[in-house]
């Protein structure tokens, strides 16, 4: 009678603690869908990033103008009116007020290529410049036709 009792005093604690556990995890991916870093809101490109190791960064300087007042950036001319300095991981779009030139440092930055377009979320009309040929790219102005960059991503097959 005693086992008896015993046996079955564990089995109802053990059904317990296994509900309070199912409720407290469910309760916990409920909160994760709502916060900010749920699944539905992040970008299948940046989940990797959690276990990985090497992180590869790019930093990106962004600017408005050159030194010219007619072109807002004249080819040659030095660069100015720097609208920010961002770090960047590769295969993500990032948006930026309108920029007209693009310096770019860091390490393992010289493959793949950087993607500049002229609307947000990387779309409209864009370009490709092969990170081999340089690190700055200084004459967007002219490239999309007296139009501003307003998104780019740094594409990086080896990441």
């Amino acid at each position: 009678m005693i086992k008896s009792v015993i046996l079955s005093t564990l089995v109802a604690s053990s059904v317990f603690a296994f509900s309070v556990q199912n409720a407290q995890n469910a309760q916990n991916r409920t909160l994760q869908a709502i916060g900010k870093n749920s699944v539905s809101e992040s970008n299948f490109n940046e989940m990797h990033y959690g276990h990985s190791r090497r992180r590869s960064q790019m930093t990106v300087e962004l600017f408005r103008t050159g030194s010219g007042q007619i072109d807002p950036l004249a080819v040659g001319k030095a660069v100015s009116n720097p609208q920010g300095t961002f770090n960047i991981r590769p295969n993500k779009c990032y948006s930026a007020p309108q920029f007209a030139a693009v310096k770019m440092r860091g390490s393992n930055i010289s493959k793949g290529a950087f993607m500049v377009c002229t609307q947000s979320g990387c779309t409209g009309l864009c370009y490709s410049y092969p990170m081999s040929q340089g690190s700055s790219i200084n004459e967007l102005w002219n490239i999309f036709g007296s139009r501003w960059a307003v998104s780019y991503s740094w594409i990086s097959p080896y990441f």
